[in-house]
């Protein structure tokens, strides 16, 4: 690919990858990652197939690959992320907010900065531990808002395998962050109060 059509890609689609990886390595990062994964793409477009995917889901599997060479930035902008709107204690960030019977996220109060285990440090901890494979899982469908077709045809995965996986990987989630929330035995320090 080359030309017209390589900018028509980029054109088309650059602000969505872009923002997708900024989310996952931060603003320092983010553009030259971005430049990696059209990079990637342009290189290997021989390899797609638009009778089984879309260019969005080609790019956002090729922008996992590419996140992967990367997963120091990833796991440190990840740990040190806050919510946006700490001072007014509203988080309508989807991995750590709670869904309503709507399916919309419900407003929660966070903790204070100055509480040491709060949720978000506690979920993005546990976020980070998990395996790469869950963790582009999940930030797809989570942060990409990907339905889980898109996720599947993104990583080239079975539809049944991306829900089942992000049943389990909810389920993992919680128990790590009750468990790192209680501390180790005789350890009250990250106790909810």
């Amino acid at each position: 690919m080359t030309g017209p059509a390589a900018a028509r890609l980029y054109d088309d689609h650059v602000d969505a990858i872009h923002a997708m990886v900024t989310r996952r390595v931060g603003p320092a990062r983010g553009a030259s990652v971005t430049a990696e994964v059209f990079e990637h793409a342009i290189r290997s477009w021989d390899r797609f197939d638009d009778t089984q995917r879309t260019e969005r889901s080609f790019l956002l599997g090729l922008a996992t690959v590419v996140l992967r060479r990367h997963n120091d930035d990833e796991r440190q902008h990840l740990l040190a992320l806050r919510p946006a709107d700490r001072s007014s204690g509203i988080n309508r960030d989807p991995l750590v907010s709670v869904r309503g019977p709507d399916g919309r996220l419900v407003d929660q109060s966070a903790p204070p900065y100055d509480q040491p285990a709060d949720d978000v440090t506690l979920t993005m901890q546990a976020v980070v531990d998990l395996d790469p494979d869950d963790r582009d899982i999940l930030l797809l469908s989570l942060w990409e808002g990907c339905q889980h077709a898109a996720v599947a045809e993104a990583l080239d995965l079975p539809v049944g395998t991306v829900r089942s996986s992000l049943t389990r990987i909810r389920r993992d989630l919680k128990k790590a962050v009750t468990a790192a929330r209680s501390g180790p035995p005789g350890d009250t320090r990250g106790a909810a109060s």
